[in-house]
Formats: C-alpha cells, sequence, structure tokens
C-alpha cells in the first residue's frame, strides 16, 4: 500500500488543515490564516527537531546525522529554512510530506496539544463538549495555560505589537487555547508571562491599529 492510501499518514499540509477546521483545497497561500501558519510551523519544528519522523513521498527524511543522510536531505533544510525563517509556504511541498498518526499523537500528548480531529478518539470527540470540572475549574487548567501560553508566544513572534486584550479575544486562542473555560483576566494573567512588552504597553483602552497578521476575535467569546 502506497503511503498515500494509508490511514495512519498525512501530509502536513493534510492535518494542519484539519487541526484548524479548514479545507485544504480553498486555502489562499496569500492570506494563510495564524491558526493554519502556526500549526504548520509546529510540525515542521517537530519534524526538524526529530520529535516526529517526516516522510517525502514516502521516503525518511532527517533518519540520522551521516553524511549520506546531510546530502540526500539538503534540498529538505533549504524547505524547511524557507518555512520557518522566511514564512514561505509551498503547497506543493507540505502536500507531500507525510507524518505519521501514533508518533503525533504521542507528540501532542507530551507537548499539551489538542488531538488533530482526524485521529483523535472516538470516545474523545465525544467528550470535548463536556469538559469536567474540580473545584469549579477546569481540571486541565495547567494544560490550558501551557497551551495558551505557547500560542501567544507564537503570535507575538510574529507581530509583538498584538494587545493582549486582543490576543485573549481571538478564535484562535479562545478555540484551540480552550480560553472560552476561563475569565479575560485569568487568560490575560497567563500570557502576562510570556509578553515580550509586559510592562511596556499603554494602560488603557488598546489602540485601534492594523497588525501584521489577519487577528479575528471570537464570536463566541463570552466576555
Amino acid at each position: 500500500m502506497h503511503i498515500k492510501d494509508n490511514p495512519d499518514f498525512k501530509t502536513v499540509w493534510q492535518l494542519a488543515h484539519d487541526w484548524t477546521g479548514e479545507e485544504s483545497d480553498k486555502t489562499d497561500l496569500n492570506a494563510i490564516s495564524p491558526e493554519l501558519r502556526i500549526a504548520i510551523d509546529r510540525l515542521i519544528r517537530a519534524i526538524g527537531g526529530k520529535e516526529i519522523s517526516g516522510r517525502w513521498k514516502g521516503y525518511r527524511i532527517f533518519y540520522d546525522n551521516s553524511i549520506f543522510s546531510f546530502i540526500f536531505d539538503f534540498r529538505h533544510v533549504i524547505w524547511f529554512y524557507l518555512l520557518l525563517i522566511h514564512n514561505n509556504i509551498s503547497r506543493n511541498y507540505l502536500d507531500n510530506l507525510y507524518v505519521k498518526r501514533n508518533e503525533v499523537i504521542d507528540w501532542c500528548g507530551k507537548s499539551y496539544y489538542d488531538l488533530p480531529p482526524c485521529w483523535k478518539p472516538k470516545d474523545l470527540l465525544d467528550k470535548q463538549f463536556g469538559k469536567e470540572t474540580k473545584n469549579h475549574r477546569p481540571v486541565n487548567e495547567t494544560e490550558d495555560r501551557i497551551r495558551c501560553q505557547a500560542i501567544a508566544s507564537a503570535l507575538w513572534e510574529l507581530d509583538r505589537d498584538i494587545h493582549p486584550v486582543h490576543l485573549v479575544r481571538s478564535k484562535i486562542l479562545q478555540r484551540f487555547g480552550n480560553g472560552r473555560e476561563y475569565s479575560e483576566d485569568t487568560l490575560k494573567r497567563w500570557i502576562a508571562e510570556v509578553d515580550p512588552k509586559n510592562g511596556q504597553r499603554k494602560s488603557g483602552r488598546p489602540d485601534n491599529i492594523e497588525y501584521k497578521i489577519v487577528l479575528e476575535i471570537d464570536i463566541q467569546n463570552r466576555h
């Protein structure tokens, strides 16, 4: 069975879209959402750091540190550099770069990421809208805090001027950081720990400025 027909493998392009709930055949490369960009970035960094393996059209890349692997993988090193440093996203490249199901699931668990829906066990899918609580607080509060801080750090790497108020109300933090489970003050306190401009921002209502990325506000935000 070819890798593209094996349900235990998906391309980075496919998986990133499934992760963010977007349609892979409708993405405009000139208007990629922050959520999708972060999902792609995470997968590429995980492959480059050998946290998960990558397969180019079925052939394993970055297998070891031998000279033979370096010669074979040199073009992939260039592509990863362009992706991570210059945000040069190529659909053709990412749609031929495969990752493996069990490795992604293990990596998500260690990194406190939500599983992509396509690879999430059915019992977890059934429970995702009925999160248990303990002492009136979500049971996974520590994981959610780490997740929110990771999302905030990634967005601030793209634009340091994003105001914390806009960030905590954003769709990406509310949805993928489980921000809907917490008050705005709690979220702002969490992300303040990783804010590159903490203590330097003006108090009061945030300025109405245009950011370098499109930051969608969550329409289900309760605050």
